[in-house]
């Protein structure tokens, strides 16, 4: 099965298998704390997946992490609403999980109609799902492409007169050889490419690539994906929503 960008969505679609990753149901708990008042993203979340699999057509939905946003432990408003947003969403498709680090205790809150797989991820087709968060299993190295979230992956703009602004990107990068954990040594001599997927919920947050080293070092040399940090990223290819390719991470 052949993997494709949903233009103008953060999801890829494989054959009649919708995936998308980071709802982080609950996040605006934290918010709230911060004095911030979201209003519970859950319907909307819910209506652009619903969205999506009409447009699209998909048959399957598989979510890789993260399901909610609590970690440790998990609040009142995700005891409430992951549930009843799952229950509808099997009203609509089939759906799968692999969970993420925000996914402790996930499987309490889910319907047992939902499929959930390890942390370490499964093969689909000739693709690797897995939220990004631990290292995959050997098995992953069997694949044409690894696709991962976890990442909340964007680009920052900037102009001289100090204007910002942030946009969620999709990643391609290729897995440097070389680097790969001993563990992995000896499977394969072509490692998969790997795709990071930007968050589907728009309140979760974005990490700009494109900082100066020194402001970002923690994120390229201490995470947030070991199979990330192990990646060419200099020659990483970074894409908008809409398919616009904006060159190579290393020149931004």
């Amino acid at each position: 099965m052949q993997l494709k960008f949903v233009t103008g969505e953060p999801a890829i679609l494989s054959g009649k298998t919708l995936v998308i990753a980071d709802l982080h149901i609950g996040i605006e708990h934290r918010y709230k704390k911060k004095g911030i008042k979201v209003p519970s993203q859950s319907g909307k979340l819910l209506e652009r997946i619903e969205k999506l699999l009409n447009k699209t057509k998909a048959k399957r939905l598989i979510i890789i992490g993260d399901i909610k946003h609590k970690v440790p432990g998990t609040s009142f408003q995700e005891e409430r609403e992951i549930p009843l947003f799952f229950q509808r969403l099997l009203e609509k498709t089939e759906v799968e999980v692999t969970p993420g680090n925000h996914d402790d205790r996930i499987k309490n809150l889910l319907p047992e109609k939902v499929i959930l797989h390890p942390s370490t991820g499964f093969m689909l087709g000739k693709i690797w799902l897995c939220h990004g968060h631990a290292w995959p299993k050997k098995e992953f190295l069997d694949a044409e492409h690894i696709v991962i979230g976890h990442n909340h992956a964007s680009i920052e703009f900037s102009d001289k007169l100090g204007y910002r602004w942030i946009d969620p990107v999709w990643v391609r990068a290729e897995i440097d050889r070389k680097k790969l954990p001993k563990q992995y040594k000896g499977f394969s001599d072509s490692p998969p490419e790997l795709i990071l997927v930007p968050p589907f919920n728009e309140f979760a947050g974005l990490i700009p690539m494109n900082k100066r080293a020194r402001e970002i070092r923690r994120y390229f040399i201490e995470g947030p994906s070991p199979i990330f940090r192990i990646s060419k990223k200099k020659t990483a290819r970074i894409y908008m929503l809409d398919g616009t390719f904006l060159g190579k991470l290393g020149k931004m």
